[in-house]
């Protein structure tokens, strides 16, 4: 009997330790458990309020996207040919491709500067057939840019274009006009254009 007794006194210890460690490792993993469960609801809440933004956006009809008073651009075309230029002719683009102001009129070519700015203008202008011209960009009757192409004896065709970045004031005419020197033929065509925008306005 007293070996026996011996075992069981030895055996007692061991498994109340081995119950304790359990408990420890079951009280981890519910903590764990309560924690994974905590940030899965913080997600659930998260989700909710996404989808409930999502469906109150698309329940708001598009807005239409208005154009702001600096946002001034115009691009127009020259789509015939132009002959019997004399010097200081107007080189009027008839063709508007764009005009976010209303400030171009392709009646007479000239643009009316609708804010005060800085603004870049460009223009192209092509001749054919042996012919030559020289233009120029002009603010209020005054030359600011020039322009000259040529296309010597032969029959190709020639075109240049210029840039030119100036400050203008609100109602300044600007447009472009021929040189002193030229043929009086500008080819036209839809290849020549006149365009201009504003980098930034000082009103």
């Amino acid at each position: 009997m007293h070996p026996i007794y011996l075992t069981i006194i030895l055996l007692l210890p061991a498994s109340r330790v081995l119950s304790q460690e359990d408990a420890k490792h079951t009280e981890i993993r519910l903590q764990i458990l309560e924690s994974v469960i905590k940030d899965l609801q913080t997600d659930i809440r998260r989700l909710n309020v996404e989808i409930t933004e999502c469906r109150s956006t698309q329940d708001v009809p598009p807005q239409k996207r208005q154009n702001s008073p600096n946002e001034v651009a115009f691009s127009t075309q020259l789509t015939h040919q132009l002959t019997g230029l004399g010097h200081h002719a107007a080189v009027i683009f008839n063709k508007v491709i764009l005009d976010t102001t209303a400030s171009y009129n392709s009646g007479d070519g000239v643009f009316v500067v609708p804010m005060a700015g800085i603004y870049v203008f460009t223009w192209t202008v092509s001749v054919g057939d042996g012919n030559w011209e020289s233009t120029e960009l002009i603010v209020n009757g005054n030359p600011y840019a020039y322009s000259k192409v040529d296309t010597a004896n032969g029959s190709d065709y020639g075109s240049g274009t210029q840039t030119v970045v100036l400050k203008v004031n609100k109602g300044d005419h600007v447009l472009i006009r021929t040189g002193t020197i030229g043929d009086g033929v500008i080819d036209g065509n839809a290849y020549d254009t006149f365009s201009g925008w504003i980098l930034f306005p000082l009103e």
